[in-house]
């Protein structure tokens, strides 16, 4: 029996992206992330949007955008077991002293179950549309560095091109020691900065392969940094539509809002990957009958995944309920 952690993305900011407009709600959060740590998941994910995205005006009107560490913090203190992980928080859209304080804050509230995943934002459009200026990938470095010496250091100062601060003493620093940072994105530059600074890697559904090329490309960096790549947890994230029939998984898939935000994001964070027809989406993503959905499981751990996430498929609160359901009754107990 192979090994893997599962986990369930919630809809902070999933309002018009992957669910219908008006579905992310303190209800919603609250019953799929209780009922993820009643089913076993290992973790609940979060994600971070500040405005509507261009392709989405006009056609979700005011979608509900909860704040990411506001949202944990909330769901923090209704559970016991669950990992609570950001996925992700566009750190240019951030302050990085704040955004310190906020992850220690939850790391020690949670009693240790936060996990702080960053990336650049798949939209740049956000990030200007807060006057936000330079390059996201340079301030997501700067940042990484920066966050390094808050959590560690007791009289911390940083001096960059987009971060300063002198003799900052944070505290209470993070209880998990080294504190668990993750980058998310498919991009190369993701795994020079997991190698410096990364505990975990967020990909979104990447095909197996070229995940595993990947995987081998970041042992040699994290070699060169005197690490081992034993050391990071590949934490995917991915659309999950299972059902009892093929044809029933599938038209649940692409009568959602999930297909065409996956359509949105190939010409950002999956623009490597062919995603140009209906076939190629459906294929990049876990769609299919239990067992269909074993067998792709199996692929990935294969390939080096220890952790994979879903964004359950549903257009209701109850229906991705049902899925999860399933999931944990039909697929789960062979892992």
């Amino acid at each position: 029996m192979s090994k893997i952690r599962f986990g369930v993305g919630i809809p902070t900011s999933r309002d018009g992206l992957m669910y219908p407009p008006g579905f992310c709600s303190k209800e919603s959060l609250v019953k799929i992330t209780l009922l993820a740590e009643e089913l076993g998941f290992d973790s609940v994910w979060g994600n971070d949007h500040i405005t509507t995205q261009s392709y989405l005006k006009g056609i979700v009107p005011k979608p509900n955008y909860f704040e990411v560490m506001t949202s944990l913090a909330y769901l923090a203190a209704k559970t016991e077991r669950v990992r609570l992980g950001t996925g992700v928080v566009p750190f240019p859209l951030r302050s990085c002293i704040n955004l310190a304080k906020e992850a220690a804050t939850l790391d020690n509230l949670s009693d240790g179950r936060f996990i702080l995943g960053l990336g650049i934002g798949a939209y740049r459009e956000e990030f200007e549309s807060i006057g936000g200026r330079g390059n996201r990938g340079e301030i997501l470095d700067e940042g990484l560095r920066a966050l390094s010496i808050l959590f560690t250091k007791d009289d911390a100062s940083f001096e960059g091109k987009y971060f300063k601060f002198s003799h900052i003493d944070l505290n209470p620093k993070p209880l998990q020691k080294p504190f668990p940072i993750y980058v998310g994105g498919n991009a190369h530059e993701h795994l020079k900065r997991i190698a410096k600074y990364g505990r975990g890697w967020l990909p979104a559904i990447m095909p197996a392969d070229k995940l595993h090329d990947s995987l081998e490309e970041l042992a040699t960096l994290l070699r060169q940094n005197g690490r081992t790549i034993s050391e990071v947890d590949v934490a995917m994230e991915a659309a999950m539509s299972v059902s009892s029939t093929y044809e029933n998984a599938k038209h649940a898939f692409m009568k959602s809002p999930m297909y065409e935000h996956i359509r949105s994001l190939s010409r950002s964070t999956l623009k490597e990957f062919d995603l140009g027809s209906e076939d190629s989406i459906v294929k990049s993503n876990f769609v299919g009958t239990p067992d269909v959905i074993s067998e792709t499981i199996d692929s990935y751990i294969k390939s080096g995944v220890t952790t994979l996430w879903f964004d359950f498929i549903g257009n209701t609160i109850s229906e991705v309920i049902s899925m999860m359901q399933f999931f944990a009754g039909e697929v789960m107990p062979s892992f």
